[in-house]
């Protein structure tokens, strides 16, 4: 059985600043730290002037969406997804 929830929580990050590149390593949710995995998918739009980054990662048996905005340093965890 699949499991998918809209969250849009915002949550703590930490990641790896790789020259121009992001990678997140950790979030904090629920007072639980998720180790990533996996950065399955990395894509940038536009919300007005602001930079929106989406990333789309997993650990050993979730998958999960951040976004983070670039303007306001927020991160939020928009989705999750278990099998």
């Amino acid at each position: 059985m699949n499991f998918y929830n809209k969250i849009n929580e915002q949550v703590d990050v930490l990641v790896d600043f790789a020259g121009s590149k992001v990678r997140p390593l950790v979030f904090k949710w629920g007072g639980r730290d998720y180790q990533i995995k996996n950065v399955n998918l990395v894509h940038m739009t536009r919300e007005g002037r602001d930079k929106i980054y989406y990333f789309s990662v997993s650990d050993d048996a979730n998958y999960f969406k951040l976004k983070y905005n670039t303007e306001s340093l927020e991160w939020l965890l928009e989705e999750t997804y278990s099998n």
